[in-house]
């Protein structure tokens, strides 16, 4: 082989024995806040009870927050039988098993607030990641020339004293004056406050609030 191609080539056999270890680098666990590869025990992504597009996040030893990622809500929040597990995984879906806190069963959906005025709005689902100590769900919310954008965070310690499950929400790119509105089954389960730590009855500003199920 000759000098010239020998230059050319010992770059690129350089460049391939370096991709093993970039990789290893890549994959290593988190330990200043990066992206974790999903843990199956923590997260199932199967279709729950039926409702496509959904996913079940578990928190503490027993209880589970099932997701209908269409709508950007919680369609159920249950606890598992005693020693058992709370999912039951047949193929590609799920089923939950358990007793049931609570059920989201309507259609209702997230309102803007502006004016004076609620607005429907439409979602459209960004992704999930999963972090140290919690897992991320983020949305896009709009209505007409308007959009804002919903981050969840749902702690994979137990609740204790903030009740049987709890969740922390922000909102960003709202107007002065806007607010975030809960759909009424919200309202009517679950406790929301603000920043302070004192209820309120929506979403405003960009901090983190906490949605808690008493």
């Amino acid at each position: 082989m000759n000098l010239c191609v020998k230059k050319l080539l010992c770059p690129i056999f350089g460049a391939l024995l370096l991709l093993p270890a970039a990789g290893v680098m890549t994959g290593r666990a988190d330990e200043d806040g990066r992206a974790l590869p999903f843990d199956p025990a923590k997260i199932s992504r199967l279709s729950l009870d039926g409702i496509p597009r959904s996913l079940s996040i578990r928190q503490g030893a027993d209880v589970w927050l099932g997701y209908e990622l269409e709508k950007a809500v919680v369609s159920k929040v249950w606890q598992a039988p005693k020693g058992k597990s709370g999912l039951v995984v047949k193929g590609f879906k799920a089923r939950s098993a358990g007793t049931a806190w609570f059920e989201n069963k309507t259609d209702e959906v997230w309102q803007l607030r502006a004016a004076g005025k609620a607005v429907p709005l439409t979602v459209r689902y960004l992704g999930c990641t999963q972090l140290k100590g919690y897992f991320e769900l983020r949305w896009e919310l709009g209505h007409s020339d308007r959009t804002v954008r919903l981050t969840e965070r749902i702690p994979t310690a137990p609740a204790n004293d903030s009740g049987r499950a709890y969740r922390e929400l922000r909102v960003d790119s709202l107007k002065a004056g806007g607010a975030l509105v809960l759909s009424p089954a919200y309202r009517d389960a679950w406790v929301l406050t603000g920043p302070a730590g004192k209820p309120v009855k929506t979403l405003t500003g960009s901090a983190w609030h906490r949605l808690s199920l008493p």
